[in-house]
């Protein structure tokens, strides 16, 4: 592989310090076959010599106006930050042995140069050739010009976790959506699950992807009571309750496991094994505790208890917690259907509408949800027989930097993943448009970060914090990133830089409102107030898509 190009050779160095090199450059572009290359901020060049091939990124650009004799010079020069070397066997790593020289040469690289040398190994085509390359996937383009395709490697991006962050209409639920479809593309047999906290994703994953993929309604999500933990189930059925109170509820419920437990060591059934057990059977039996008592003072706090679970078990908006109540479905089944293992019709991304969840419950759902997919993988001896990710839309909403005790049990599920996840084989994709406000424990285990446009000074100072020094002044532009168009640092992607992310086909349900059309056009044909308070009423939406010309 030729690094060094005389066609694409610029300058030669003038000054080295530490990991900084500046260079006085002869021309600011070189032609590379179709392709013009152009020393910009970003782009990536060789200052090669007897020392090697030393990698590095430019920070700045400059022309410095020199008076002699009267006359004005202009020095182009080019400043660039060491990111790591090429070995004699064409192999990128890291860091390097030998700094570059004065006078050493200095070589602008091609988007083909640069991927051959990250072991991302292509045909014209865009076909991947080796067993080596399948680590990798494309998910756009250099934004630099001529620098290539971008691609991220699938081991690094989710053994590490990943977080996505960005404002509102900065093109994020496109990115989220572009990733998973590429990964769909790449490889036969993955599992994603998707926390999908506003309905957006279920358009994403139709059409050429419905084949694929198990979108789960609102209306046929399913998140069984009896698969709660004791924690999960007070949290959820009766968080007033105090230490004698939970102490009943321990007793019954692992009572009630016990019985319905078909097994021969039934002895080992604990009050938080997700074993079926009749809700009704729960009241009754606190029923026969309170009424063994005399004094009134004593029954209270009994009939406050039933007053609260009745009061949760009757409520319309709780239904997807005995939903399967009826057929008393086992943790086997549910998760053969959350993960899309049906022998028939094998689905490789369950997306979960969660839209419908009571905002009271809402994060302890999906504390339960992550809690139960890091058990599966904790269960399951071999982190490599089916390794899951996890993507956590609007994170920000139930896994806040907030110490409040009504976010305390979800952070703790997730948080649990983010720190011991790699080990059992289950990922996070965090995806926030509040950075500043998430909880630091799962920011800071997160190894690749795509960072989209940024307008909020907090949430871009967070943001800069996390990022390498080599980037430079690149950090400094997180408020002008064009729509899709994102920083990518860390391990997933080896030489950070800006990419411009491929459009998602077909895009999530997160466009901005036409406000223009609708307000010259007027609600649709067959627009109904009566339809819309009839759903709001029931609490069931409509999701037959309304066409718009």
């Amino acid at each position: 592989m030729e690094l060094r190009k005389t066609s694409l050779l610029f300058g030669k160095i003038i000054s080295v310090d530490g990991s900084k090199i500046t260079i006085k450059a002869e021309t600011l572009k070189n032609k590379d076959g179709k392709d013009t290359l152009h020393a910009e901020v970003g782009a990536f060049i060789n200052c090669g010599g007897y020392h090697g091939d030393t990698i590095c990124t430019i920070t700045r650009v400059l022309i410095q106006e020199i008076e002699r004799k009267g006359s004005v010079e202009e020095n182009k020069l080019v400043e660039a930050a060491i990111v790591g070397s090429v070995d004699v066997e064409g192999k990128f790593t890291r860091g390097v042995s030998k700094l570059p020289t004065i006078n050493c040469e200095s070589y602008f690289l091609s988007g083909e140069q640069v991927n051959q040398f990250l072991g991302i190994n292509v045909d014209s085509s865009g076909d991947k050739q080796d067993g080596e390359s399948k680590k990798f996937f494309k998910v756009g383009k250099r934004s630099m010009q001529g620098a290539g395709d971008a691609y991220l490697n699938l081991d690094k991006l989710l053994g590490r976790h990943v977080a996505i962050v960005g404002t509102t209409g900065s093109g994020k639920s496109s990115t989220v959506a572009r990733i998973a479809q590429s990964i769909l593309e790449n490889y036969p047999l993955p599992r994603l699950i998707f926390f999908d906290i506003h309905n957006e994703y279920k358009n994403a994953f139709s059409e050429q992807w419905a084949n694929k993929s198990n979108c789960i309604a609102w209306e046929n999500f399913s998140l069984p009571y009896w698969f709660l933990d004791l924690d999960e189930f007070i949290s959820i059925y009766y968080p007033e309750a105090g230490g004698t109170q939970k102490m009943y509820l321990k007793e019954i419920i692992e009572g009630l496991k016990k019985e319905s437990y078909n097994g021969s060591d039934q002895e080992k059934v604990s009050v938080d094994s997700p074993i079926f057990f009749d809700i009704e059977a729960l009241i009754e039996k606190i029923k026969e505790k309170r009424d063994k008592e005399t004094a009134d003072s004593k029954k209270d706090p009994f009939n406050k208890m039933i007053l609260k679970i009745q009061s949760i078990h009757n409520d319309s908006r709780f239904s997807f917690l005995k939903r399967e109540a009826e057929n008393k479905i086992s943790l086997a089944s549910y998760f053969t259907e959350l993960l899309g293992l049906n022998d028939k019709s094998q689905r490789f991304i369950t997306v979960l509408d969660l839209s419908g969840l009571p905002a009271e419950v809402r994060t302890i759902c999906v504390g339960v949800l992550a809690r139960l997919c890091f058990d599966y993988r904790y269960w399951d001896m071999d982190p490599e027989n089916l390794p899951l990710c996890l993507i956590l839309e609007e994170a920000h909403t139930y896994i806040p930097e907030d110490t409040s005790s009504k976010y305390s049990l979800c952070l703790e599920r997730v948080e649990k993943i983010a720190k011991e996840g790699r080990k059992y084989g289950i990922s996070l994709i965090v995806v926030t448009q509040r950075p500043s406000n998430i909880s630091s424990t799962v920011l800071s285990q997160c190894g690749t970060f795509i960072t989209l446009r940024l307008t909020n000074d907090l949430d871009q100072n967070k943001i800069k914090r996390l990022l390498p020094d080599l980037l430079g002044d690149q950090a400094d532009i997180l408020s002008s990133l064009r729509d899709g168009e994102a920083l990518i640092t860390g391990d997933a992607m080896t030489l950070p830089g800006k990419v411009r992310f491929d459009p998602p086909s077909p895009k999530p349900k997160s466009n901005d409102v036409r406000y223009h059309k609708s307000w010259v056009d007027g609600p649709p044909p067959g627009y109904s107030v009566e339809d819309i308070t009839r759903w709001w009423t029931i609490r069931e939406r409509n999701e037959q898509k309304v066409e718009h010309s």
